[in-house]
């Protein structure tokens, strides 16, 4: 019995570490890290009622704006950026995903992500809501074609229409210059 004890207890602290080597990037993977800052607007929104509980919404998204890199790459710095979401939130709190595009020079990447939306009542009184979750690279144009990446976010409103996230990771299946 203690022995299974032991085991479990092991099994808390080395699974997560295993799953952490799995996503970690490692020259090995010979890939690129890559990060940017992302400054969009909503350019359409279009929002309805589920009707179960008060506050509960679907909304189907659309936001452009450009990319600033931020990495030790120079990966698609200047980019326009195209994303597309849908959130589902009860009182401005829940899932999102989508799928944001990446422009530049005719080449392009596109990758999908997910994850929460968290908004709180600040102490100026007004409504804080932070975005954070994970993306992977699902195609990409020209030079890009190939790609594979995978990565986080972390971003904010900046009013009801502005949003900025930033995001990093790594990009492996195309060399990226060094900045």
């Amino acid at each position: 019995m203690q022995t299974r004890k032991m085991l479990s207890r092991a099994a808390l602290v080395v699974l997560p570490l295993a799953a952490l080597g799995a996503v970690a990037w490692t020259p090995a993977d010979h890939g690129s890290r890559i990060a940017g800052t992302i400054s969009s607007q909503f350019s359409s929104m279009q929002t309805q009622e589920v009707g179960d509980v008060p506050g509960h919404t679907i909304a189907l998204a659309r936001s452009q704006g450009t990319n600033r890199n931020t990495g030790p790459t120079e990966f698609m710095d200047g980019a326009d950026i195209v994303n597309i979401e849908t959130n589902d939130l009860v009182q401005g709190n829940g899932t999102h995903q989508g799928y944001v595009t990446f422009s530049r020079d005719g080449q392009s990447t596109i990758s999908s992500w997910s994850g929460k939306v968290t908004t709180v009542l600040g102490p100026d009184q007004r409504l804080a809501t932070t975005i954070e979750g994970t993306w992977t690279t699902i195609g990409g144009t020209g030079r890009y074609a190939g790609a594979k990446g995978r990565g986080t976010y972390r971003g904010h409103m900046l009013s009801e229409k502005e949003v900025s996230v930033d995001w990093a990771g790594e990009l492996s299946g195309v060399k990226v210059a060094a900045r």
